[in-house]
Order: C-alpha cells, then sequence, then structure tokens
C-alpha cells in the first residue's frame, strides 16, 4: 500500500478496504493498478456514544456503511471490493433477512446498491484501515504550557492593571482541567 495519493483512474479495480475499533472507524479506498494497490483517499470518524454499545458485527457493518456512504461519489456505478477483518461479514448478504436488525437490513440495503461483493482481510494486511479506526486513541500532547501561561498572567503588569480596572472589559476564568491553574481569558 503506499502512502502517497494516486490519480483515480476510470478503467482500474477499485477496493475499500475497511475497519472499527473501540473508539472509531477507518477505511482507505484503493485502485489496483500494475498489479500493485494504490490509496486514493482515507476516511476515519469517532463512532458516537450509542455506536459505541454495538456489537463487534454491527460495528464491523457500521465502518463498511459509513466508508461507502462517505465514498460514494467514487464508487456509484463502479465495479469494487469490499475487504474487512470480521469474517462473518463475508456471509452478510447470503443471511435471512429474519435474522438481521432493522439496523443491519437498512446497512446492507445501502451498501448493495453499490457491491455485494465483501470479501476477509487478515489483520496482518489490514494495517490502514486499522491505523485509522485507531487515530481517536492518539493524544497529541498541547503545544501550550498552561502552568507557564498562568504564571505569566499573573506577573504581567499590564495584565494586572486591566484585570483590576473598572471598565466594560471583563474577564472570565477557566479552570484547567486536571491542574489546579486558572487561566483568564
Amino acid at each position: 500500500m503506499s502512502t502517497l495519493l494516486a490519480y483515480p483512474s476510470p478503467d482500474a479495480r477499485l477496493s475499500l478496504t475497511c475497519d472499527a475499533s473501540d473508539r472509531a472507524l477507518g477505511s482507505v479506498l484503493s485502485q489496483e493498478e500494475s498489479g500493485e494497490r494504490k490509496s486514493l483517499a482515507f476516511f476515519s470518524r469517532k463512532r458516537t456514544p450509542a455506536e459505541q454499545q454495538y456489537s463487534v458485527y454491527d460495528v464491523e457493518l457500521l465502518a463498511i456503511y459509513a466508508s461507502v456512504r462517505h465514498f460514494s461519489y467514487m464508487l456509484e456505478g463502479r465495479n469494487f471490493t469490499i475487504y474487512a477483518d470480521h469474517k462473518p461479514l463475508i456471509y452478510a448478504f447470503t443471511q435471512k433477512h429474519e435474522k438481521c436488525s432493522p439496523r443491519q437490513i437498512r446497512h446492507l440495503d445501502w451498501i448493495g446498491q453499490f457491491s455485494t461483493d465483501i470479501w476477509h482481510i487478515s489483520d496482518s494486511l489490514n494495517v490502514v484501515a486499522d491505523s485509522l479506526s485507531r487515530i481517536s486513541e492518539i493524544e497529541m500532547p498541547s503545544l501550550i504550557d498552561y502552568k507557564e501561561f498562568a504564571k505569566a498572567q499573573l506577573s504581567d503588569e499590564e495584565f494586572q492593571l486591566l484585570k483590576s480596572c473598572t471598565n466594560s472589559l471583563n474577564f472570565q476564568t477557566l479552570k484547567v482541567p486536571g491542574m489546579d491553574t486558572e487561566l483568564f481569558l
């Protein structure tokens, strides 16, 4: 899988590789060119609190559904294969509707308008979609040192003068979570 995005080719075979984690969904839309898969686009989003209650089957189906909806403008009228690392999904279109929940039927109906070709992919080959589905689990460090910022506010004479004046300028205090520091906005 390439790390650069390729230009879409109208004749290339497309594939949509999807995955879900505890907190997010992710997928990569690729095309087969000269025997090599090239990435066209990526999709990732957090799961809602309601979606976090879904079963494994339902959340993996949701990853496919959300990805097909997201890329529908690129998938419409094209042959493509869907890859998922949850093996029971390969039988999704052959199971009886009586065994499906209304939500599963809605999702399968939408997906089926584009493709019914779902294949299993092993976890070791599902690296990109797996990474995108876990992106919300990565916490970015804050570039602002809030304690230092609060100290600077307290030691700044001009700021203290503005804060003590009785004019139309109103400062609000902001409590920084996890710290005993207050900032003035």
